[in-house]
């Protein structure tokens, strides 16, 4: 029999960590208080348990774990410190280092255990695609319920932000590098020049179709990534590198939120949204 772990919430992103806790003989948990239609509906199809409120499912989990767009990440751990939760408390949310270890030290103030935590990947339900990976001094006592997959979990060494900073890192690039593939796109089309950039692009460039295709995967989840790019620019701020790239990065994701929840649109749609 294993413990109890609680998700909050079970979006696209922590469903895939509530069903790899699960899958290792865990009881898991979340709380369907003034939650949406939609997260019922995941939670119900991953076997969720419904705690019903915060203050349930922290009497009820040994560890809960935080999976949600960045600019809550306080909001939540504050709930949680008001339950005076004394389990494990995993954020692994995409923020800074600094960020968290504001919120490491507010949830350790009220008891609980802090855990550094960071996804890299997709919401995939298949191994070697999506990793949490966790640090600080009680990651190796939270990594163990998470080790049947689909997520991989590993642990790093060091500190409390070890887990942020590799998040911020990776996402800088990865997420970054569309945004200014985007920017790039919009000023060739803007400047009348978008054909002319396409051929010597074939000559001697980055594969075009290939940036489309990144983009239109892109556009229905920028509105997700505006709060990532402010993070990321945080975090190269206080790494003595200019912030500014990032910010530029979380505007252009935020003329695409009218992508949101729908299916993937061609590049001419996003580059006409990002002109308007």
């Amino acid at each position: 029999m294993g413990d109890c772990i609680g998700i909050l919430h079970p979006g696209q992103m922590g469903t895939v960590v509530a069903v790899s806790a699960r899958n290792g003989g865990n009881d898991v948990y979340w709380a369907s208080e003034g939650r949406s239609t939609s997260t019922h509906t995941r939670a119900s199809q991953a076997g969720l348990q419904d705690a019903g409120t915060l203050g349930r499912l922290c009497e009820l989990c040994s560890v809960i774990v935080s999976v949600c767009p960045p600019e809550f990440a306080e909001q939540i751990a504050e709930e949680v410190a008001r339950h005076s939760y004394r389990g494990a408390y995993v954020d692994a949310n995409a923020i800074s280092p600094e960020r968290t270890q504001r919120i490491a030290q507010l949830v350790e103030e009220r008891g609980a255990r802090f855990v550094d935590g960071g996804i890299i990947g997709p919401p995939a339900m298949n191994r070697n695609r999506t990793w949490l990976y966790l640090s600080g001094e009680n990651a190796d006592s939270v990594a163990q319920y998470f080790t049947a997959g689909p997520i991989e979990v590993e642990v790093l060494a060091g500190g409390i932000g070890r887990a942020s900073a590799l998040k911020m890192c990776f996402a800088a690039y990865s997420k970054g590098s569309i945004a200014l593939a985007c920017a790039v796109l919009a000023a060739a089309e803007q400047l009348d020049v978008f054909e002319d950039l396409k051929r010597q692009w074939e000559r001697s460039g980055p594969s075009l179709p290939e940036l489309e295709r990144e983009i239109s995967r892109a556009a229905p989840k920028a509105w997700r990534f505006t709060g990532e790019m402010h993070e990321i620019a945080a975090t190269f701020e206080s790494a003595g590198l200019p912030a500014g790239f990032h910010q530029a990065a979380a505007e252009i994701f935020r003329r695409l939120k009218e992508f949101r929840g729908q299916g993937e649109p061609g590049t001419n749609d996003v580059l006409a949204t990002l002109l308007k």
